[in-house]
């Protein structure tokens, strides 16, 4: 596996929902959506013409335990509300790199968010949850390395990205996201 810090240098925006514990079929439910909605197979390219097309797309699979969904251009998967019902029983994650400054980081915990904060603002997080929860390592790792001051040697983002491998375990393999075909849905209102 490839971790997700390597997001940034193949997609100009996305948000990533993963969801820990989750198959695709469950996390579409949570999603509000019927698994036979699915499209059986569509590339990144695909998915990004869809989305800018008709509607916002994600890709779905799972790894290492944790089911995801990788939109191109849309938020859909960091709203509160859909965190709030894909935590429920365990829990989420999701980034979002809109495409402009600030990225996001979001954390959900059996239906409660716990945490949702943009990097420079990783100081706030430690300030009210030091080192309780995995979104609280990940805040203090940003603090560290000197994000909100401005002095990090690295991008905010991919700091963000390297804590979220480090202290949630997540892997996404990289050549299966960028060049193969996966199972897709198409958000439309529910």
């Amino acid at each position: 596996m490839d971790g997700i810090h390597w997001l940034p240098e193949d997609f100009d925006a996305y948000c990533l929902l993963l969801a820990r514990g989750l198959d695709v079929d469950e996390l579409v439910v949570r999603l509000g959506y019927d698994p036979r909605a699915v499209m059986p197979a569509v590339t990144a390219g695909e998915a990004f013409e869809h989305s800018m097309d008709a509607s916002p797309v994600a890709r779905l699979g799972a790894a290492g335990g944790w089911a995801f969904s990788l939109e191109q251009w849309s938020a859909e998967g960091v709203e509160a509300a859909a965190a709030r019902r894909v935590s429920v029983g365990t829990e989420c994650i999701a980034v979002l790199n809109s495409g402009m400054p600030p990225v996001w980081f979001l954390h959900a915990v059996d239906g409660e968010v716990v945490a949702y904060f943009e990097p420079s603002d990783a100081q706030d997080v430690v300030d009210e949850s030091p080192g309780q929860l995995a979104s609280g390592l990940v805040a203090a790792g940003l603090v560290a390395a000197g994000v909100p001051e401005g002095t990090a040697e690295e991008s905010s983002e991919v700091l963000l990205l390297k804590l979220v491998e480090q202290h949630f375990g997540v892997e996404l393999p990289r050549a299966s996201l960028t060049g193969q075909a996966l199972p897709a849905l198409a958000f439309t209102a529910v």
